[in-house]
């Protein structure tokens, strides 16, 4: 026994249609169980390649007339009634003032008619109809005959299918279709409810710039969970009653109807027989108009023969299936379609509580998430499932406050530069080492010109020659330069066109740091007072902390910052000191305080990492505040190229940022650092922005918090 199918559909609200679109739509279900089962529901879009008045009082007139002659006519089963029904209203066209003047072919029917699991589907002229299964477009065939008027009394072809749980169904305006595309098409059907299936598509349709004929009718075939008649969508439009009559007169914009009638039962089985009969096979690559009717009384005098030959083709598209360019069993595209089919459902649940039950949501978008991954699982590859999948992640983004900044580039690197070790330096200056030459740059960030300012082989005051810049440290309004040899500079800006003088930074007691020594940071406090470093010292397994003389000359003797030695020390990335001492530390951001590790202080799990965004990459980390736990720490998560941002009061999770588009801002970031943001007159923290650089250039964007 075939499934009951549950019908619902969507059409264009009156409201919403272009004043310039001179189409009428149609949708029309019996009232009645009985003239449900022998004459179906009937979906019509009747479009108009030309504007006006006439125009849209022409189409309603042929809507109408399809309509009832179709329920009218109780001779014969439905192919032969739907043709019948478009003469009908052919000639009425033709002979009514609605019809005068009109050009030849200027208006498209797509009239389809769904009775039980049956589909009937006739197209002609500037109008269309596609059927969407297994995420594959069926296309009719485009040999269509030409639209109303019709002067060449050319027939009306009716091709008929089975219509199977899943299955979309669209009528459509060709103008519409060609401003919009058929993928478009397509991925609305599978991934969106009908109504806002063609809610979006005429969106994307005016977007585009789309004017004049904007027809679109979309159906959804679903499974009948109970002996409840079907659910229905509000027509849209007026209802022209239940009982066959005098045709009124033509009204425009949409039409519904109620139905008519008694059971048509005997043209019921003459139907169901002769679909039995072998045909041209709707595969899925595209949908064609049936045969002749001479063809038709051929196959019938093969009527047993075509009975064993339904068998075999039956038995053979159960055990292949065509999907894309490979054959799947059908487990798998039962498995694969009923993922899918959960997936949508999850998803269309969550985005109706995005805004009321954000919790709910989230379960429901997660929930979409594992389904998308099993259909995945199935080997499904399928334009429906991208698109489903970006409406999860869009969904989620929102809840987990994932943003996309817009990005300034600042400036473009010079050909052949290897950018590392960014820090900001005085005067709106960026400075970083570019690893091909071995020489320290300043760009300015007001006018994006990059200039070199330190060079291996260069004297600094004193007569000392500094080795290649390795690492580099900022305060306020100095640059420490680490060269090869391990040795500290001092860099100081001597005008405001990016001119300064080296020194040679004097380390009591020593004359440069311990080999292989980590990270170093420069903290400074502000307020004129003297401004320390921090250095990580694997072979120490401290940090060591070093603090201006009284003159400010030089730096005393370094001493341990922890009060404990730690091994762990050697495997610190690197540091960010703001008061307390953070540091980069298995893949996670570990806080000093008070010299000692802070247990209480831990980095929140990030909300994406059990779905869209698994797994992360810390390489890089910068912050705001300046005072022990005020302000932001931001990490740079290289395997999901984004900014992520937490508290530093206790670590809780604030945000993660990523460029828009796909241009590539962030698929190698060599080095960054935060612009704070401060506090308005109300206290309350400013958004941060974020500077950082890539071989390609130097890069802004703004860290909204929300």
């Amino acid at each position: 026994m075939a499934t009951r199918l549950e019908i619902t559909h969507g059409l264009i609200a009156e409201r919403d249609r272009l004043p310039t679109s001179a189409d009428t739509l149609s949708v029309t279900r019996p009232s009645t169980g009985s003239k449900t089962r022998s004459k179906g529901v009937l979906f019509i879009v009747v479009g108009s390649s030309v504007p006006g008045p006439r125009a849209r009082e022409a189409t309603a007139l042929v809507a109408e007339t399809i309509r009832h002659e179709y329920y009218y006519d109780e001779s014969a089963g439905v192919p032969v009634c739907l043709e019948k029904a478009v003469k009908s209203a052919d000639r009425r066209l033709r002979s009514s003032r609605e019809g005068a003047g009109l050009p030849p072919g200027s208006l498209g029917v797509a009239a389809a008619v769904i009775r039980n699991n049956e589909l009937y589907l006739a197209t002609l002229g500037p109008a269309e109809a596609y059927l969407v299964r297994s995420a594959r477009l069926l296309i009719p065939d485009r040999s269509a005959p030409a639209g109303l008027p019709n002067d060449d009394g050319r027939g009306v072809d009716v091709w008929r299918g089975e219509l199977h749980v899943g299955d979309g169904l669209l009528l459509v305006s060709r103008n519409v279709t060609e401003t919009v595309g058929t993928e478009e098409l397509k991925s609305a059907i599978l991934t969106l409810h009908p109504q806002a299936a063609v809610d979006h598509l005429h969106h994307l349709f005016v977007a585009a710039g789309g004017a004049g004929s904007d027809g679109l009718v979309a159906v959804e075939a679903g499974e009948q969970t109970s002996r409840v008649a079907a659910r229905t969508t509000a027509p849209v439009g007026a209802a022209y009653g239940d009982v066959p009559g005098p045709v009124p007169e033509p009204i425009g914009g949409s039409v519904a109807s109620a139905t008519l009638g008694l059971r048509d039962g005997i043209d019921g089985l003459r139907d169901r027989f002769w679909s039995a009969m072998p045909r041209r096979q709707t595969r899925a690559t595209d949908v064609v108009a049936s045969h002749s009717r001479a063809e038709t009384r051929r196959r019938a005098a093969m009527g047993l023969l075509a009975l064993v030959a339904v068998v075999l083709v039956a038995g053979l598209m159960l055990a292949i299936v065509p999907r894309g360019s490979e054959s799947v069993s059908l487990p798998q595209v039962a498995g694969s379609d009923s993922a899918l089919g959960a997936a949508l459902d999850a998803t269309n649940r969550a985005d109706n509580l995005l805004g009321s039950e954000p919790e709910t949501a989230t379960d429901y978008y997660r929930e979409a998430w594992a389904e998308i991954s099993r259909a995945k699982a199935t080997g499904l590859q399928a334009e429906a499932l991208t698109k489903l999948e970006e409406r999860v992640t869009t969904g989620l983004d929102s809840l987990y406050n994932a943003r996309q900044p817009a990005v300034q580039r600042l400036a473009k690197l010079p050909q052949g530069h290897d950018p590392t070790q960014l820090v900001p330096g005085p005067r709106d200056g960026a400075i970083y080492i570019d690893r091909a030459s071995g020489e320290m740059f300043r760009i300015n960030i007001r006018n994006g010109k990059a200039a070199s300012i330190v060079a291996p082989g260069d004297k600094a005051s004193g007569g000392k020659t500094i080795g290649e810049p390795v690492q580099l440290a900022a305060t306020e309004y100095r640059i420490i330069i680490v060269d090869d040899k391990g040795r500290p500079f001092r860099w100081s800006p001597s005008n405001s066109a990016g001119a300064g003088t080296l020194a040679k930074i004097t380390l009591r007691g020593a004359t440069g740091f311990e080999k292989d020594h980590g990270d170093i940071e420069a903290y400074d406090p502000g307020a004129n007072i003297a401004y320390r470093l921090y250095v990580a010292e694997p072979a120490l397994n401290q940090i060591m902390r070093y603090a201006q003389s009284r003159d400010r000359s030089a730096f005393e003797d370094g001493t341990p910052y922890l009060a404990s030695q730690s091994s762990d020390v050697a495997d610190y990335d690197q540091l960010y000191v703001d008061w307390d001492v953070y540091a980069l530390f298995d893949n996670t951001l570990r806080r000093h305080r008070y010299q000692k590790y802070d247990g209480t202080f831990a980095l929140d799990e990030l909300p994406d990492d059990g779905d869209i965004r698994p797994g992360h990459d810390y390489s890089m980390v910068d912050g705001s505040g300046r005072a022990a736990s005020d302000g932001r720490v931001y990490l740079y998560d290289a395997k999901h190229r984004r900014i992520v941002g937490f508290n530093k009061s206790d670590g809780s999770y604030l945000g993660q940022w990523s460029p828009r588009g796909d241009g590539g801002e962030m698929d190698d970031v060599r080095g960054m650092y935060v612009i704070e943001g401060g506090l308005n007159k109300k206290g309350k923290r400013k958004n941060d922005a974020l500077i950082w650089i890539t071989p390609d250039g130097l890069y802004r964007a703004t860290l909204a918090a929300g």
